[in-house]
């Protein structure tokens, strides 16, 4: 009846002391936090007053940076509407050499399709081959008779009108030249590369005269002739305008070209005549119109149709889909259409005005082109943009966004006002606050202890009154002679014997655990050997394990290391996790007893067939007065000090102790020990 009332005041004082705690932070933090939002609220309007005035300024600088970026695209539409009626190779070189030059170039016929460059030439199908050239062929390449070949190459070239066929007879008749080092080699390569170049020649013949003029130049090199051969492969790499240098020009397809171009460029860079810088001008221009040619093809195969690119706004810039980081400018001049490319360092240089308008502002700066890749200016800024604009005409889809260099510039103005007006509020809560915090965790933990102790008073009380109600009616019945003879007498003083036992096993665990609270208690550590401890702990239990139907093993490895232990604190551990597994364990006990090295540890298992563990109660099964049932009337006997004393021994060894479990299936209880090496 008393420990009820007592309950009762301190469950009611309580009640009363969060009713008190709740009251004054309603009656405190609640206008506090009234007066904190209208202040944030005003001060919130003062910043977006200021951010609007610096968001127009910074629109109206962007509005004046975008118009000059429109004035320099302006310049170069300007700069294309003079094309004329020059053909599609004049309108590529013309683009790729004229400033403002641009980085290559598709032209488009009147019907959309690509004029230039032209990537598939039409299909040719070889004519029929005189029997003759199979001859000639044969003997040239299978049984390397030069001069028959040779003579017969020079007679066919007397007699085939076909223009394809003489120029391939005359390479033939240069290649057995060559090879049988006569100088006419020379002579048939200038005829099949330079002869009879008109307009209409076939993409074939072309191709064959430009081969013969690469195979004229490398044998001249060869022959030592200076730098009259590469002169004349260098301009007709380099032509690209018919007439005015006819002799050279070729009406090459892209392919054939590039070709000229690339082994141009190896001729001049392999060649060691000290004549060769003379013409470093003329090979950069080689280099570049290469490069464009490269480009300019990639991009014809991407928009093969002028309705391919998926803007034909004129003159507005947007980003190709090709692998390079290339930029595209559609632009119609009478009835051809030009996609003009340009790389993403020119594109880059138009921002030039940018970097300085914005140098030494507070203000960072970002472009991204139409499909959102970053173009200029920081690349990845720390912070969000505070303003996002588009940029002109010409560069649709594109944005511009401007990043404070100090992110925190507004806030850091605004926290200011505010903290000024609401600090004292903001510590009054705080104070509050804290103070409820103190309280409710002193009166928690104070509820926590009450309970702990009625808990373990009624642990203990039940613990110690069962073995002492067993002894007292034990003792009585031998008192009052109520035995029938001396066997059952002895019977009893056994009975008593174990009860005692059993109560002074309890007493041990409360003074062990009381010393453990005040780190009183010592041992005496030793190098031990694992095996003694494993077997002296088998011994405590073997009796007790010999009734009923109980399976009890031990196995432990030969050649143990040592540990450095106390001998009796490891029996008791060891013995204390066999009585558990005796405890929870059904009819049919199958216990375990393993000892062996791992890692350079010794390890301690102790197996059961028992009723198993749920993961939560796994983790919570070491701590001081746990029990998984809490009833008085529960099966287990113990007060829930065993595990805890176990676990305070094991880590005052400065070893492990863990559990495995699943309910149902049984326990494993592992405890690891350094050995000594």
């Amino acid at each position: 009846m008393f420990g009820t009332k007592n309950t009762t005041r301190i469950d009611t004082g309580s009640g009363q002391l969060r009713w008190v705690i709740l009251l004054l932070a309603i009656a405190v933090v609640l206008p506090t936090v009234c007066l904190l939002w209208f202040m944030t609220e005003a001060v919130e309007n003062v910043r977006m007053a200021a951010r609007q005035i610096l968001i127009d300024e910074y629109s109206q600088r962007v509005g004046g940076l975008g118009k000059s970026i429109d004035k320099v695209w302006e310049e170069r539409a300007r700069a294309r509407e003079g094309v004329g009626d020059a053909n599609a190779i004049e309108h590529f070189a013309s683009f790729v050499l004229n400033e403002p030059s641009a980085e290559g170039a598709v032209v488009y016929d009147e019907s959309g399709g690509v004029a230039y460059p032209i990537i598939d030439s039409d299909r040719f199908v070889e004519p029929e081959l005189p029997e003759d050239f199979e001859r000639a062929w044969k003997l040239e390449f299978v049984e390397k008779d030069f001069k028959e070949a040779s003579h017969i190459y020079m007679g066919l070239e007397k007699s085939i009108e076909d223009d394809y066929l003489r120029r391939k007879v005359q390479i033939g008749a240069a290649r057995c030249c060559m090879k049988r080092g006569i100088a006419m080699a020379t002579t048939f390569c200038e005829a099949a590369g330079y002869s009879e170049i008109k307009p209409g020649l076939s993409a074939a013949s072309v191709s064959l005269a430009a081969k013969a003029r690469v195979m004229s130049a490398e044998i001249n090199r060869d022959r030592g002739l200076g730098a009259f051969p590469f002169s004349g492969l260098l301009r007709t790499a380099n032509s690209y305008t018919p007439g005015t240098t006819s002799r050279y020009f070729l009406p090459m397809d892209s392919g054939t070209r590039m070709f000229v171009q690339e082994r141009t460029i190896r001729f001049f860079e392999e060649r060691p005549d000290p004549n060769a810088p003379a013409y470093l001008t003329k090979i950069a221009k080689t280099k570049k119109l290469l490069a464009a040619e490269r480009l300019s093809a990639e991009a014809a195969q991407r928009y093969s149709e002028d309705a391919s690119f998926e803007a034909r706004t004129n003159d507005s810039v947007r980003r190709l889909d090709v692998s390079n980081n290339m930029y595209g400018s559609y632009h119609q001049a009478a009835d051809k259409g030009f996609l003009l490319l340009w790389s993403g360092s020119t594109v880059r240089r138009d921002f030039g005005n940018f970097e300085k308008r914005f140098a030494g502002s507070g203000v960072l700066y970002r472009v991204t082109d139409d499909k959102g890749v970053y173009v200029s200016g920081s690349e990845r800024p720390s912070s969000k943009a505070f303003l996002t604009l588009a940029l002109g005409k010409s560069l649709p889809g594109w944005e511009v966004e401007l990043f404070f260099r100090d992110s925190g510039v507004f806030e850091r103005e605004a926290n200011k006002q505010i903290a000024v007006y609401t600090w004292a509020g903001v510590l009054v809560i705080v104070l509050i606050l804290a103070a409820g915090g103190f309280a409710g965790q002193a009166v928690g933990r104070q509820m926590k202890l009450n309970r702990l102790k009625n808990d373990f008073i009624a642990t203990v009380s039940h613990e110690l009154k069962t073995p002492l109600s067993s002894m007292r009616v034990l003792a009585d019945t031998l008192l009052e002679g109520n035995y029938n003879d001396r066997e059952q007498a002895t019977e009893y003083l056994e009975l008593i014997c174990k009860e005692n036992k059993r109560l002074s096993g309890l007493i041990d665990n409360f003074l062990t655990f009381s010393r453990m609270e005040r780190n009183k208690q010592a041992f005496e550590m030793a190098s031990t050997d694992p095996a003694q401890i494993a077997r002296a702990a088998a011994d405590t239990v073997r009796t007790k394990f010999s009734k009923g139907r109980c399976e009890f093993t031990v196995a432990i490895n030969d050649e143990l290391p040592n540990v450095y232990a106390d001998k009796d604190a490891m029996v008791t551990v060891l013995a204390n996790l066999l009585d558990n597994a005796y405890k929870y364990s059904n009819d049919d006990k199958e216990i375990a007893l393993k000892v062996f090295a791992e890692d350079g540890s010794i390890v301690f298992s102790v197996c059961d067939n028992g009723i198993g563990m749920s993961r939560r109660v796994t983790k919570k099964i070491f701590k001081r007065f746990y029990q998984v049932d809490r009833s008085l009337s529960r099966r287990a006997e113990g007060c829930g000090l065993g595990l805890s004393i176990a676990k305070f021994i094991v880590d005052a060894h400065k070893g492990e102790i863990s559990v495995e479990s699943n309910p149902g299936e049984g326990s494993t209880f592992t405890v690891k020990l350094p050995g000594i090496s």
